[in-house]
């Protein structure tokens, strides 16, 4: 669990998926989901700590019965790499391997699996039996921010982690951060998501990379000006694309809604800028063109490549939107 997060433990303590949660509770399999990772993790820990009937405030120390995979090691390991941590075939077997052990001393052994949708097919269908009918001092806790199998899910207890207002996060971290600017942009990019916002504000170059991302829909209006919106990203690494790609995605929504009239959640000024040769339908439709780019660049294709292909897409909407 990230040790950095543990301190907004208290305002997680205010979700409903708390509520009812008890030492006695009946159910022995939870899916805990949502957009958040680092938010799921903490939850997952409230979540334990309720059911074990640990004081709230001790609910993020280390406990012998409460069990995280992957291994605060090996996620540590995959941090240093630059990569995120996935659930492995080691995991598993290890994880199904001490299922019948006696807790040490609580009143159950807690597994929390966190990325559970890291797994592939095969792990989550080892784990299908054991989910259904846990032995009886075991209880699971899945972290997943994607859909799992139909079959998994609908073995477990499942508890959402909804984004927090921006308001609301903007507030919270202010009473850790100092810099109001960034922590204002932090809250809004994140739409919600403590757990992001506090990578972001761990990230020296976000707001270049906002800015960037900016840019590139403020100048991408006509084959004609490819080759200036190319030059922003012509020297950015995988890691750097795929972050521009979600602030370009979020931005692509606030223009959507700020055409139609809407607030936006991103600076008004900012967004307005970036409007030019849009219409409310065109912004969305190249949502769904992001999130192509998106998986693209997640199956390694060049990114330069990937980026190329968006941003011209992006220009033939906008061109559709000038001939109509």
């Amino acid at each position: 669990m990230s040790v950095v997060l543990g301190k907004y433990a208290p305002l997680f303590l205010k979700l409903d998926a708390l509520n009812g949660l008890s030492k006695d509770g009946g159910a022995c399999s939870y899916l805990i989901e949502g957009e958040d990772d680092d938010g799921l993790n903490l939850l997952a820990r409230l979540v334990a700590a309720r059911l074990a009937g640990i004081p709230d405030e001790r609910a993020t120390d280390d406990y012998a019965d409460i069990v995280v995979y992957p291994t605060p090691e090996a996620a540590k390991s995959k941090k240093e790499e630059g990569k995120r941590a996935v659930m492995t075939v080691d995991d598993v077997k290890s994880l199904l391997s001490t299922l019948y052990l006696t807790p040490f001393e609580l009143n159950k052994r807690f597994y929390i699996l966190e990325h559970a949708e890291s797994m592939s097919e095969i792990l989550q269908n080892k784990l299908l039996k054991s989910l259904e009918e846990p032995p009886p001092r075991v209880c699971f806790i899945l972290c997943a921010s994607k859909a799992l199998l139909p079959t998994v899910e609908s073995r477990c207890k499942t508890l959402r982690l909804p984004p927090f207002s921006v308001e609301t996060t903007e507030e919270e971290l202010l009473k850790f951060h100092k810099d109001e600017g960034a922590v204002k942009l932090a809250a809004r990019a994140s739409r919600g998501n403590i757990g992001l916002a506090e990578k972001i504000l761990a990230d020296k170059d976000f707001g270049a990379t906002y800015l960037a991302a900016l840019k590139l829909l403020r100048t991408a209006t006509g084959s004609k000006r490819f080759s200036s919106v190319a030059a922003v990203y012509d020297k950015f690494t995988r890691d750097k694309i795929d972050s521009v790609l979600g602030i370009i995605e979020y931005l692509l929504a606030d223009i959507a809604r700020h055409l139609s009239g809407l607030s936006t959640v991103f600076d008004e000024n900012d967004i307005h800028s970036a409007c030019g040769g849009f219409t409310p339908y065109s912004a969305a439709a190249c949502t769904q063109h992001v999130r192509d780019a998106k998986r693209r660049n997640s199956l390694n294709c060049m990114p330069t490549a990937v980026m190329d292909t968006l941003m011209l897409k992006i220009m033939e909407e906008k061109a559709k939107c000038q001939r109509s």
